[in-house]
């Protein structure tokens, strides 16, 4: 049953009067889930700065030579550390049928969810708060599905979406079908997340190999890409849904002040970079905290109108700003990408792994919402050997396994 033959949309209401019953509801389950984790209130972050600055956005279309994307991918991957792909290779169509069934996953009851447990040895499966970056201390506001793509790990992992969370999903065959039965639904979540995963997978590999001959000249042509496969024995390539949920909205009094204070020491010429204390002392929460990503690449799909990625910014000299962090907003048919820490090391650093995370929402509108994205990590195998010509050489594996320790919660 191929995806491509499939069309899958959601059932959706706009009223102002959904919208409130909505948010009244949200905010009671979310309450509920988060008093059974032991999470704290929830901190609103009351900044509402248009704090907008150029991510690179790069057309991958064939009216660019692959010597003109190159040139372009290094310079985004070398200053910024992160940029937009467009026209590049995966439909769209096949992006919004994952966000799709993603949204019918997360929709499910907590403890049907927790079915299918995060397993550390694994990297895959269902986890709910648990991510606790050490850049905050406190578990990020989300919940999330991990799959990661080596040879047994999704063993008894893949959900079976009930016909009850598939209540409001149409899916209808492109040349006017009759649509898919209830045996055609058992098995399409892991189909789904499978022929992403593929199609991400190459994307990713392109970019790669575009950028190893500058990034690293000291390794034979194809070395990254070979480094990096699906489903075998030591493979660690990994694509994660995420989901944060809608928020409650807790007075801030000290975040307040906080913000009265930033705004009369901010440059007039710099209002659309958000100003911190270093350690942002006045949140205590957040989507998701601030760190870098440990892989490879990361191609992130965000939704239209689901905003809250941020990154580090860093000034005309190269040097990061810890109190400066700039939106990374959602483009119409694009796909973000970010630098990770292993092609940082495998490239002498000269490409830049860059510090991020997910704020809090700004608004009540924006508490009403959840927000929703889809990450694919490009991560070296197990046995890979990461070499350059400053640091002792290490397996991915070694590697990885130190990271993922150090980001979730006992």
């Amino acid at each position: 049953m191929p995806l491509m033959g499939y069309n899958i949309t959601m059932t959706s209401s706009s009223s102002s009067q959904q919208q409130k019953q909505r948010l009244q509801r949200a905010n009671s389950a979310i309450e509920r889930e988060r008093s059974a984790a032991n999470c704290a209130p929830l901190i609103i972050n009351t900044n509402d700065s248009d704090n907008t600055m150029d991510i690179p956005i790069i057309d991958l279309s064939t009216k660019f030579s692959e010597d003109e994307i190159a040139t372009q991918l290094w310079n985004a991957a070398r200053n910024v550390g992160f940029f937009t792909l467009i026209n590049h290779s995966i439909p769209q169509n096949q992006i919004d049928a994952l966000f799709t069934l993603s949204s019918q996953f997360f929709d499910m009851d907590l403890d049907i969810k927790h079915r299918y447990p995060f397993d550390k040895v694994k990297n895959s499966g269902y986890e709910f708060m648990t991510q606790k970056p050490p850049s905050t201390n406190v578990v990020d506001l989300k919940e999330t599905f991990q799959v990661t793509a080596r040879e047994g790990c999704m063993d008894n992992l893949w959900p079976e979406l009930s016909s009850s969370s598939l209540s409001s999903l149409l899916l209808q065959q492109e040349d006017g079908g009759n649509g898919v039965n209830k045996q055609q639904h058992k098995g399409l979540f892991q189909e789904v997340i499978m022929e992403m995963i593929t199609s991400a997978h190459a994307l990713a590999c392109r970019v790669l190999s575009l950028l190893e001959r500058r990034a690293c000249p000291h390794v034979k042509r194809g070395t990254l890409v070979n480094a990096h496969h699906l489903w075998g024995e030591d493979g660690q390539c990994t694509l994660r849904l995420l989901h944060y949920p809608p928020t409650t909205i807790t007075e801030n009094v000290q975040g307040e002040q906080q913000e009265d204070e930033e705004q009369d020491t901010r440059n007039d010429n710099d209002t659309h970079i958000i100003k911190t204390t270093e350690d942002d002392t006045t949140n205590t929460r957040w989507r998701c905290g601030a760190h870098t990503d440990w892989g490879s690449l990361t191609l992130l799909f965000q939704r239209m109108g689901e905003d809250g990625l941020e990154c580090r910014r860093r000034d005309d000299e190269g040097v990061e700003d810890t109190c400066a962090w700039v939106e990374v907003p959602p483009i119409e048919g694009g796909i973000t990408v970010n630098i990770g820490d292993m092609l940082k090391r495998w490239s002498d650093c000269k490409l830049y792994s860059n510090m991020h995370r997910v704020r809090m929402p700004r608004s009540v509108e924006e508490c009403a919402k959840s927000r929703y994205s889809i990450a694919f990590f490009l991560q070296a195998d197990k046995s890979a050997l990461i070499e350059n010509r400053t640091n002792e050489p290490i397996t991915a594996g070694d590697y990885f396994a130190a990271r993922i320790n150090a980001h979730f919660s006992e």
